[in-house]
């Protein structure tokens, strides 16, 4: 057990795994329900970022779970959309449970993770973990999760998905505005690079000689980047 200094030093992602932890000791299975009543109805953040640990973990080749937890994720996503105060959840999906053996896995897992990553993030720049920044990132997570049954099939694709919804969601759960710009401009880079690809993947395929989606950038990157650097 932690004394009270140490549970008070804890981040909040600690926090949320010390009591799956202390609840999984007492024999009950990790489920979504319980991680649920672990949090609170009304915390959407955990009920995002745990669920997406489960797939970046390597119980991501568990068959099935990238399926489920992506119709998790695009539920509770579609309820931060609406504005929702509680998340509500199927039954069907509240009591979806790991095995023991795939509980302990995860635990092994998730309790170093917590704690590298409370020891980066903290509460700043608080405008960008607000509505509309929510929203918006929450429509992220609903694609993501929407498509996360199909990416099962490709190799490290959900585990990849998940890592986005998750970074996405410790940025909510410990308000730290400054991982999500962050997480927004690697998004804006990655969109950036896959509408350059686009149509030369697509050209290499077919042979169709498609139009770039963004205009070709000439010279050198410092070349490129000169008129924006200050003086």
């Amino acid at each position: 057990m932690l004394d009270k200094t140490e549970a008070r030093s804890e981040g909040a992602l600690s926090r949320l795994v010390r009591k799956v932890q202390q609840r999984t000791a007492r024999g009950e299975a990790i489920s979504i329900g319980l991680l649920q009543e672990v949090a609170g109805v009304q915390a959407a953040a955990p009920m995002l970022l745990i669920p997406a640990l489960i797939v970046v973990s390597p119980l991501s080749i568990v068959p099935g779970l990238p399926t489920v937890i992506g119709l998790h994720t695009a539920i509770v996503s579609a309820q931060i959309i609406a504005g929702r105060r509680q998340i509500w959840l199927p039954g069907w999906l509240r009591w979806r449970s790991l095995s023991a053996k795939h509980a302990e896995k995860l635990l092994k897992f998730l309790l170093p993770v917590s704690q590298m990553t409370d020891g980066v993030v903290r509460r700043r720049l608080l405008v960008f973990t607000r509505q509309p920044m929510r929203r918006l990132g929450a429509g992220v997570c609903l694609l993501l999760g929407a498509i996360m049954p199909l990416l099962e099939f490709i190799p490290m694709s959900s585990t990849i998905a998940a890592a986005v919804i998750a970074v996405y969601a410790l940025g909510l759960l410990a308000r730290d505005g400054l991982l999500t710009l962050a997480w927004w401009g690697a998004l804006a880079i990655v969109a950036a690079l896959g509408l350059w690809l686009a149509p030369q993947a697509i050209e290499l395929l077919t042979g169709a000689d498609l139009p770039a989606l963004v205009p070709e950038l000439e010279g050198t990157p410092l070349e490129v980047l000169d008129p924006l650097l200050p003086d």
